[in-house]
């Protein structure tokens, strides 16, 4: 199911930003729907841009998986709020490296502008990652599109 953003509020009704009864033909029986704050739905749109573009283009460029960035960003970009969690799994102890739903929209946003300076620095990756660019502007500020940036810094 999409999200569909509250564009205004006429008549204490909301108007989306497409026709309601469109929303309401994507609900199925079972389903539930979800009220997001401003700052939740920025928030929810920089986890959506970090884990469904930046991490699958860097996996498909690289051949290394989605999870082998996921953990490497993670523990350059914001090492402290990603130490991983020993748990014991039968006779075996694994590192654990918690969620990025613990962040919030600014740590999110320190993330993302920390993961594209890290591919970025030249030192480390030569210019294997100059196409990394960060994502709608507008997903670091109070204000917000639709727009839905991409790892080249174009909009779908």
């Amino acid at each position: 199911m999409r999200t569909h953003e509250v564009i205004d509020i006429i008549d204490d009704k909301p108007t989306f930003d497409v026709p309601i009864m469109q929303i309401w033909s994507e609900l199925k029986a079972g389903g539930a729907i979800k009220t997001l704050s401003p700052l939740e739905y920025i928030t929810e749109r920089q986890r959506a841009w970090w884990k469904g573009i930046l991490l699958p283009a860097l996996a498909e460029h690289s051949g290394d998986s989605i999870e082998y960035w996921e953990t490497r960003l993670k523990l350059k970009v914001l090492p402290d709020d990603f130490q991983p969690d020993r748990v014991v799994y039968g006779k075996k102890v694994i590192d654990v490296v918690p969620s990025i739903t613990i962040l919030g929209k600014k740590k999110m946003s320190r993330l993302i502008e920390g993961s594209v300076n890290h591919l970025r620095d030249e030192r480390l990756y030569g210019d294997q990652y100059s196409w990394v660019t960060e994502p709608d502007r507008e997903l670091s500020t109070q204000h917000h599109t639709n727009n839905k940036g991409t790892t080249d810094g174009k909009f779908q």
